[in-house]
């Protein structure tokens, strides 16, 4: 694929992608607002604790292989094939240590049925680790309509599975089974669609390159894997399951934006950057254009969300769920930095700089941890403020290390993501007015008046100043809004 034919892909990418997540996020925000109400925070404190060991066994079993598939120009059958056996063996290894150990996690949390929950779960583990190559193919060619598609077919399969199992049993299991019927789906969507076979496991000369390209890339997903999933570890630990179940939601909602919005970009972006390499200027355009797109979504998305955390959370969930709503008004401004810092780590994997990025992964891992650990102490509450001082910490650190060699420098990225101050201050002064306005804004009027007002005076705040209405009018184009735009003038 030549250069052209990448941005082509690259550009249609996102458009199929944000369809993709689009009708992943319906399913999505129906799941949780309806299956939230059929099962207990308890429930859900259960199924996260086993999410989270099988989700830290899966950096094991890739061990950064896949980015090594994707930051390559050219890779060789003789590479991919030995790349699968690795991950298939892994895999194989790593469930057999997950099922003798399962019982010493089930007493680490205090919860027996943890154990169970495990077992049945090593199923799709087995799964997604053995079509792991296929989806890495998949998306190194840019074939973002299977990618769309296989999405879409099984969020939908897994929702249907647990709302089904939910109506019948009110328990964990609802949650289990969905997530394993989800998995079956995407793997027989991913493998169907590579039509790639491996053949068989033979030393290639780039072993060596490879291995520590891996090992690199692996310690930097175990440290960011640790770093994320720290305060659910230790309020399993420490607070109990129903708190758990508390934190899991706001996560969850916490999440929605980066899985459905900014995922859909970023995920165009970074095979394109690969091929991009060897040209620094359009290299460095292409990044940049990136960090001005996210800031100028994120940074007052971050700001609205502090504000109507509380009454959106109780209108989606219920009552029950107010402590929800608190920890995802605390965990909302770490999006701010989420906007200036998310691809980072692209710039470190398509520069091939993987020790620059193991040595980020556990200054990261560091920080977070230290930040999680003191606020835990002070309750839920004190754990999502810690995630979010962190987060701070943490993107402002990783845009120094990563601009301070290669074609995108640190001022370089900074200016760009000034593009999405002016309408984070035009949201928080949105929001601040109404919320003095009417101090009780409560319930769905509550959230509907505070995220309409912090939108609309984002949005003018940013047509103010010339920067952020280019970064705007790039997000638009970036998801077809100006191509509709200009067909309906030319009707009129």
């Amino acid at each position: 694929m030549d250069i052209e034919e990448a941005k082509r892909r690259a550009r249609s990418g996102p458009l199929l992608l944000l369809a993709r997540r689009a009708a992943a996020l319906v399913v999505t925000f129906v799941s949780t607002i309806t299956v939230a109400r059929l099962l207990s925070p308890h429930e859900f404190g259960l199924a996260t604790m086993s999410t989270v060991i099988l989700s830290f066994a899966a950096i094991f079993r890739d061990f950064g292989l896949t980015n090594a598939v994707l930051r390559k120009g050219v890779i060789s059958q003789a590479e991919l094939s030995l790349i699968f056996w690795f991950n298939a063996g892994m895999t194989i290894l790593l469930s057999l240590l997950i099922a003798a150990t399962a019982p010493l996690a089930a007493r680490f949390f205090g919860e027996p049925a943890v154990l169970g929950v495990i077992l049945v779960s090593l199923i799709a583990f087995l799964l997604s680790g053995l079509c792991a190559q296929h989806q890495a193919l998949v998306n190194r060619e840019l074939r973002f309509a299977v990618v769309a598609v296989a999405d879409i077919v099984a969020v939908v399969a897994g929702f249907a599975t647990t709302l089904a199992v939910a109506l019948v049993t009110r328990d964990v299991w609802a949650i289990v089974y969905g997530n394993l019927v989800q998995t079956v789906c995407s793997a027989a969507i991913y493998v169907g669609a590579s039509r790639w076979v491996p053949g068989r496991p033979r030393r290639h000369e780039e072993l060596g390159d490879l291995l520590r390209f891996g090992a690199n890339s692996s310690v930097y997903s175990i440290s960011v894997f640790v770093s994320n999933n720290a305060a659910a570890v230790l309020i399993g630990h420490y607070l109990g399951s129903n708190t758990l179940g508390q934190y899991n939601r706001a996560q969850a909602l916490y999440s929605l934006p980066h899985a459905n919005l900014i995922q859909p970009i970023t995920q165009a972006v970074m095979p394109l950057l690969t091929r991009l390499r060897p040209h620094p200027q359009e290299y460095r355009e292409a990044y940049l254009g990136l960090v001005r797109k996210l800031c100028v979504f994120l940074m007052p998305l971050s700001v609205v969300l502090s504000f109507a955390a509380v009454p959106l959370v109780e209108t989606l969930l219920g009552p029950g769920w107010h402590t929800a709503g608190l920890v995802f008004a605390a965990l909302a401004p770490a999006m701010f930095a989420v906007g200036f810092s998310y691809a980072v780590g692209d710039l470190f994997v398509t520069q091939n700089r993987s020790a620059e990025l193991r040595r980020q992964g556990l200054v990261d891992l560091v920080l977070r941890v230290s930040c999680i650990a003191v606020g835990v102490r002070y309750g839920v509450i004190g754990a999502a403020l810690g995630f979010t001082v962190s987060s701070v910490l943490v993107g402002v650190l990783r845009v120094w290390v990563a601009g301070r060699s290669g074609p995108v420098g640190t001022a370089d990225q900074f200016r760009a993501a000034t593009a999405g101050l002016p309408l984070a201050a035009g949201s928080g002064l949105g929001c601040g007015a109404l919320w003095a306005l009417m101090p009780t804004l409560d319930g769905a009027v509550g959230a509907a008046l505070l995220l309409s007002v912090g939108s609309l005076s984002a949005l003018l705040a940013g047509l103010a100043v010339p920067s952020s209405r280019q970064a705007l009018h790039e997000l638009a184009e970036l998801f077809g809004l100006a191509r509709l735009l200009a067909r309906v003038r030319r009707r009129r």
